[in-house]
C-alpha cells in the first residue's frame, strides 16, 4: 500500500467519523426535542456536574437521547487523537522517525491533557 493510499484512508476515516458523530448528535438532539419540547429549559441555571454523574443519571433515567448525544460528542472529541496517532504511524511507515516521535509525543500530551482536565 502506498503512502498516498494511507493518507487517503486516514482522510476518509476522519470524514466518516465526523459524519457519524454529527448523525449521533442530530438524532440525540431531535429525540430530546421530541420527548420534551423544551430542550434548553433545564440549562437556565448552571449546575456543575461531572461527566460520570451525567452519564449515570442518563442511564438511571433511561435517557437514550442524552446518551446518544454524549456518544456523538465522545466520537467528535476523540477524532483529533486518532488523527495524531495515525499520522505517527504514517511517519513510521515513511521511516521518518523524528516526525514519528514528535507525533507520538503530541499524542501522549493530548491523552494526558484529557485525563488531567476531566473530573471523573
Amino acid at each position: 500500500m502506498s503512502l498516498h493510499e494511507l493518507e487517503l484512508k486516514i482522510s476518509h476515516f476522519l470524514r466518516a467519523g465526523v459524519l457519524f458523530s454529527g448523525v449521533l448528535l442530530l438524532v440525540g438532539w431531535l429525540w430530546m426535542w421530541a420527548q420534551g419540547g423544551d430542550v434548553l429549559g433545564s440549562y437556565s441555571e448552571y449546575n456543575p456536574q461531572s461527566l460520570s454523574e451525567s452519564i449515570q443519571w442518563a442511564l438511571i433515567m433511561n435517557d437514550r437521547a442524552l446518551l446518544l448525544s454524549f456518544a456523538g460528542l465522545g466520537v467528535l472529541v476523540t477524532l483529533p487523537l486518532v488523527r495524531v496517532l495515525m499520522t505517527g504511524i504514517l511517519f513510521v511507515k515513511q521511516k521518518d522517525y523524528r516526525l514519528a516521535i514528535m507525533a507520538f509525543a503530541v499524542f501522549i500530551a493530548l491523552v494526558a491533557s484529557f485525563f488531567l482536565g476531566i473530573e471523573i
